[in-house]
């Protein structure tokens, strides 16, 4: 029998021909190719921890009672409130590099916020106090000047008083009794 040129021998018989133009025909003693390794899938940016902020928290409160009791006391109080309003800046920016470090995902508003009220705190507490400062060494009598606006409360009450009734005395005057 005789081989014919199309047709090839192998260790273990014969093969079909081959296609025009394919590739050489498969070994069944070689290995298998392995399929390529896929790259791992990309995964998703991991949220920051959801615990909270607590130096946001505790920057807002101390920046708010800071200003507040530095506008109630009309800045007579600046010894308090300036350490208030600095404590509220350093914790501020604190919490704010909490965020942007992803340690957490809260209090980035907050921050900014106390920040904000802090920073205010700070100069008008500054501001009070060179105020006061300069009072009390151009000789300022602060009890007379308390005694000057009581004085002057009182004669707006007796002038209100006098000419023109308040608001329950004017009721009272409508309805007879």
């Amino acid at each position: 029998m005789g081989v014919m040129a199309d047709e090839r021998i192998t260790p273990s018989g014969w093969l079909p021909p081959a296609a025009p133009g394919g590739g050489p025909p498969p070994r069944f003693d070689a290995p298998a190719p392995e399929p390529p390794q896929r790259a791992p899938a990309p995964q998703a940016p991991q949220a920051p921890p959801a615990e909270p902020n607590v130096q946001a928290v505790w920057a807002l409160v101390l920046g708010i009672a800071g200003l507040a009791l530095l506008m109630v006391s009309l800045g007579t109080l600046f010894i308090l409130t300036l350490p208030c309003s600095v404590a509220a800046w350093v914790l501020a920016i604190r919490a704010r590099g909490r965020v942007e470090l992803g340690r957490t995902a809260y209090g980035e508003g907050q921050a900014t916020a106390a920040l904000w009220l802090a920073r205010i705190g700070v100069v008008a507490g500054i501001a009070a106090a060179i105020v006061f400062i300069a009072l009390l060494a151009t000789g300022f009598d602060f009890e007379q000047f308390r005694d000057d606006v009581e004085r002057e409360l009182d004669e707006r009450r007796e002038r209100r008083s006098n000419g023109v009734r308040t608001g329950v005395e004017g009721l009272r005057a409508v309805i007879g009794r």
